[in-house]
């Protein structure tokens, strides 16, 4: 069950943070582009066994930042994004965005019950203009799903190796993948 308009209405203060009732959709919320991203340092050659990619990307503040077409960068929301035990929640692309061939996440949709933090947007033009970013714009949406009871190990837990909870502005992948 996704959370309605109303639900998020009486919940959103303790699941988005800030949260503004302006951004409140029929059964999602709007959420805005953080000021800061992480941009890809090109020529590099990155090799999954080894590399961190942390090395490989520049942090960058930023009032305005043009996206060329094939470009990508890694964004982040301005909210604090938090999955209680009872809640998952999903973050998807904006259609007005998405008709200009801008997409916001790659795989990295799922939200998982006890997750808290600004969340990682993979922000990628596909098309073909010059497309101009800016902190607070509506960048993407939050659905939220009711589960069907508490979970029993939520996200962060030490067995899962959750890497991302807390984040705080753009964040490049953790550590060796393989």
């Amino acid at each position: 069950m996704i959370l309605s308009d109303r639900d998020l209405k009486l919940r959103g203060p303790e699941l988005i943070s800030p949260f503004r009732i302006g951004n409140v959709q029929p059964s999602s919320y709007d959420v805005t582009l953080y000021n800061q991203l992480a941009i890809p340092l090109p020529d590099r050659k990155m090799d999954l066994r080894y590399d961190e990619p942390r090395e490989s990307m520049v942090f960058h503040e930023f009032s305005e930042f043009i996206l060329k077409p094939g470009s990508a960068v890694l964004g982040c929301t301005d909210e604090t994004i938090y999955c209680p035990l009872d809640l998952s929640a999903r973050i998807e692309g904006k259609s007005s965005l998405g008709r200009l061939f801008l997409s916001v996440h790659i795989t990295a949709g799922v939200l998982d019950a006890g997750f808290q933090g600004q969340v990682t947007l993979e922000i990628v033009n596909h098309g073909p203009w010059d497309l101009v970013l800016y902190p607070g714009m509506r960048i993407a949406k939050v659905s939220y799903i009711k589960l069907t009871c508490p979970v029993e190990t939520p996200y962060g837990s030490g067995s899962l190796g959750s890497h991302y909870l807390g984040q705080r502005g753009p964040t490049p992948a953790a550590g060796k993948r393989l």
